[in-house]
């Protein structure tokens, strides 16, 4: 049975988000954190303080509220107390005023998940919903595994607040900063600040009211009285959009990563895999938006030829038949095109162009794309699952040997084909280098025990992998084992593999 399937993507857990101001008009500021770079999700990213919505929010929540009550909403809003108090100390006091909560108290709020209700039960916290406005919610889209919809509350703090702490122990945050939205933003479109797709959108809903004119708090207030829901535009980066298309795809990834590459009015179209009806109405919707705003698509670039990124060519055709890009491999799959090498530049007339370059490891003439915005890097490594290497047509040591090159261009930000925008490429690229460095030395091992037949070899070098599929061991190990035979430490004849002495014995 084929492992490229066509799964739906995991229901969205609840979350809310604090947008915590302070100031005067003419001089309001938001509360941001800068992420901690070994966080999980998104590190050293700006972002709001707040969470996933607990067990025990929902029992405190539904234990107050009253009849007729918006329970899930007051869920919402007891999450949001207690994450402003767990990341920044900042409570409301028992006299209404912002107050930052005593140290001991932080200290037993990282006690358990029972020590926040403990506290709210002995008033060394409050609850108080009422300053609370929902604003926006937006839902992480599904090219991530663990989703969530996040509710977005503003709570003015007045003309003076304390300023935020750190809690006791490592914080999500390393650093706080009251951020003007314009000057943020403008620092995100220049490269030297990082935001999240929702809070990248959610600025823009500010910054464009504000050039109208109009203050913040008033901006906020109008927000609140209509918060904006359902799909938003995903910007990994200043010319880098991305639409999560849903395709057969390799587990747990359930959608291939479109891009829409370009700051100006000609456009670059990365990997439109449309596969079925749902895919070819989310690429028609969005680039009917991008045509009403004078834009339009100069050429089409497929990464690599595998189905999960070129999808139904037909389709695409369809809604927009312009110039294909891709290698000769690539090309000679999809039925013809102009063709891309090796240090190729696609130039879009936004002063932001785009170098080839070429990491053919999993796929036979796939690339990746390098600019001073990020690596657009295929599948070459993802945020979600591990990357393949197919002993069909792929090839392990060009695949390491293309992770080597990937790593020397030092990207700033990495737009993977499957999963989230990466803050953090040098460490995924290394770390993918390293777990795939490993399993070489542990098929070379194997080898070298005496064990000569294939599945006696990914027995042994996936040992540590008991639940992995069979097929994919026994694939995989093929695949460094040929990897093995090109670099000369391993012959195979008929099946049977044995390691080539070394000169050292």
């Amino acid at each position: 049975m084929s492992l490229y399937e066509r799964r739906p993507a995991r229901p969205p857990r609840r979350a809310s988000s604090a947008v915590l101001t302070r100031g005067e008009p003419g001089s309001i500021r938001m509360l941001m954190g800068l992420r901690h770079p070994d966080v999980p999700a998104f590190p050293e990213f700006w972002a709001f303080p707040g969470g996933g919505v607990s067990k025990e929010d929902i029992e405190y929540a539904r234990k107050r509220s009253g009849h007729g009550d918006d329970i899930q909403s007051m869920e919402s809003l007891v999450t949001l107390f207690r994450e402003v108090v767990e990341e920044t100390g900042l409570s409301k006091s028992e006299d209404g005023g912002w107050v930052i909560v005593p140290h001991y108290v932080r200290k037993k709020l990282i006690e358990g998940p029972g020590a926040w209700i403990e506290a709210l039960a002995e008033g060394m916290v409050y609850v108080d919903t009422s300053g609370a406005s929902l604003v926006t919610e937006r839902t992480t889209p599904p090219l991530a595994p663990v989703r969530y919809t996040n509710r977005f509350y503003h709570i003015h703090l007045g003309k003076y607040a304390p300023e935020p702490e750190h809690p006791p122990g490592r914080s999500e945050f390393t650093e706080f900063k009251w951020w003007n939205p314009e000057d943020i933003l403008e620092q995100w479109e220049q490269g030297s600040a990082r935001m999240a797709p929702p809070q990248v959108t959610f600025m823009r809903d500010i910054v464009d009211r504000c050039r109208e004119g109009r203050g913040i708090l008033e901006i906020l207030s109008d927000l609140a009285g209509r918060p904006p829901m359902g799909p938003h535009k995903i910007e990994f980066a200043p010319g880098v959009e991305c639409l999560p298309i849903p395709t057969a795809t390799l587990p747990p990834s359930t959608h291939t990563n479109c891009f829409i590459i370009g700051q100006g009015d000609e456009l670059l179209l990365v990997d439109p895999a449309i596969q079925d009806g749902e895919g070819r109405s989310i690429i028609v919707e969005r680039l009917n938006e991008l045509e009403s705003c004078g834009k339009r698509i100069k050429s089409i670039l497929y990464t690599h030829r595998h189905t999960d990124h070129i999808g139904d060519r037909s389709r695409i055709k369809e809604i927009v038949d312009v110039e294909v890009l891709g290698t000769s491999e690539t090309l000679a799959a999809i039925g013809g095109g102009t063709v891309i090498k090796e240090g190729d530049i696609i130039d879009l007339g936004d002063n932001l162009p785009w170098t080839v370059i070429e990491t053919p490891g999993h796929c036979p003439g796939m690339v990746s794309l390098i600019s001073k915005s990020g690596l657009l890097s295929a599948d070459n490594v993802t945020m979600v699952g591990t990357i393949l290497v197919p002993s069909a047509d792929g090839d392990m040591h060009q695949y390491m040997n293309g992770l080597q090159r990937l790593s020397a261009l030092n990207p700033n930000l990495l737009f993977p084909s499957h999963g989230p925008v990466c803050a953090a490429p040098m460490r995924v690229l290394s770390r993918t280098l390293k777990h795939r460095m490993e399993r070489h030395a542990k098929v070379l091992n194997a080898v070298k025990g005496g064990l000569n037949r294939l599945g006696d070899i990914a027995l042994s070098a996936y040992k540590d992998a008991p639940d992995a599929p069979e097929s994919l061991v026994r694939d995989q190990t093929l695949s460094h084992l040929r990897g093995l035979v090109k670099e000369g430490l391993v012959i195979e004849e008929g099946g049977v593999f044995t390691a080539i002495p070394t000169s050292g014995g």
